[in-house]
């Protein structure tokens, strides 16, 4: 009899599983970093993580080992720009105007060619299937071609063809995967949206917006559709499962998918700072449940932004409409590389 009171006591004073979940955004997600690093300057270690494009990146880098100051240099010497040309390897495929070979090899070269099996947190990373239409969330097999996975923003990265499947950049479906890191087995969710203000993520500053007849200009305008999709999506799955926490960098608006990548060192601080007023409750609720039964401490649950359900997992016509579009990118590409 001893023994099973024993047994439910250990049960009851279990420490609550923390799960990371890092949204994409481009040169946004780099304020991931800044949250990992206070997040350790606290004490805080997540049990699992799950990320989708620039936030899979750099939960991939943080599951693998690698301390947040590290990452942090890998970004900033990455960010120079004759480094982030070396990635560029412009091509003339009918998929995508860049290979992502030299990005794989790039994510090849800092996880030194782990699998999922062999990293120290667990992590998913999450792709959608341009032949089904549906989300798809990776945990085996090589991480680094997860990542190339999930970085694949359609119409300028070529999809990964994996398993009969063509996987494409996962923010389409899930940018925040709240849902994921729960699967896991996250008992407390804390999850980091670095894209959720209404500026466009695709728009370059004023004096850097391409003409509107140019590649640039296409390109831009197949990003902000992507936006409105992306938004609406997003919101939905916050409405209907929420983490128990959510930080939100207040990010500057000229920071997107195309630019801001120099910015390492402010974007890092925008993530620690929004992260340390979250630090006194989250401790609270990673207390073990022993002390939640006697201390009548309520789990922390943010209010959820109001969203009107939407389904984009079941609309495939926007997936027909972002091939379409992408391939009226490429073909104004071609056009324009053809011209004397």
């Amino acid at each position: 009899m001893n023994r099973f009171f024993d047994r439910v006591k250990l049960s009851l004073r279990r420490k609550p599983r923390l799960g990371l979940a890092l949204s994409g955004g481009g040169a946004r997600g780099l304020a991931h970093i800044g949250v990992l690093k206070t997040l350790e300057e606290a004490g805080i270690q997540p049990d699992y993580l799950a990320g989708t494009s620039m936030g899979g990146v750099i939960a991939a880098a943080y599951a693998a080992g690698l301390k947040p100051d590290e990452i942090e240099q890998i970004a900033a010497d990455t960010s120079r720009t004759r480094n982030l040309l070396r990635l560029a390897d412009l091509s003339l495929p009918q998929q995508g105007i860049f290979r992502g070979e030299r990005l794989m090899a790039f994510f090849e070269q800092y996880l030194q060619g782990r699998t999922f099996a062999e990293l120290q947190i667990p992590l998913t990373l999450i792709a959608v299937d341009l032949n089904t239409g549906q989300e798809v969330c990776l945990r085996e097999g090589s991480v680094a071609q997860a990542l190339r996975a999930t970085v694949s923003v359609p119409g300028l990265l070529a999809p990964v063809v994996q398993g009969g499947m063509r996987l494409v950049d996962g923010g389409l479906l899930n940018n925040l995967p709240v849902d994921a890191a729960r699967q896991m087995g996250a008992d407390v969710i804390l999850g980091v949206d670095v894209d959720w203000q209404d500026d466009s993520t695709w728009q370059a500053p004023d004096h850097l917006k391409p003409h509107s007849g140019t590649i640039g200009g296409l390109i831009a305008t197949l990003g902000d559709s992507l936006d409105v999709l992306v938004r609406q999506q997003r919101a939905y799955k916050l409405q209907n499962a929420p983490p128990e926490f959510l930080v939100r960098p207040d990010i500057p608006a000229e920071v997107n998918v195309l630019t801001g990548y120099n910015r390492v060192a402010e974007l890092i601080a925008r993530g620690e700072e929004a992260t340390r007023p979250v630090l006194p409750a989250l401790k609270e609720t990673l207390q073990p449940h022993w002390d939640w039964l006697f201390a009548g401490r309520p789990r922390h649950r943010p209010t959820p932004p109001e969203s009107p359900p939407f389904m984009l997992r079941e609309q495939p016509v926007y997936l027909i409409g972002l091939a379409l579009a992408s391939f009226v990118a490429w073909r104004a590409f071609r056009t324009g590389v053809r011209r004397p």
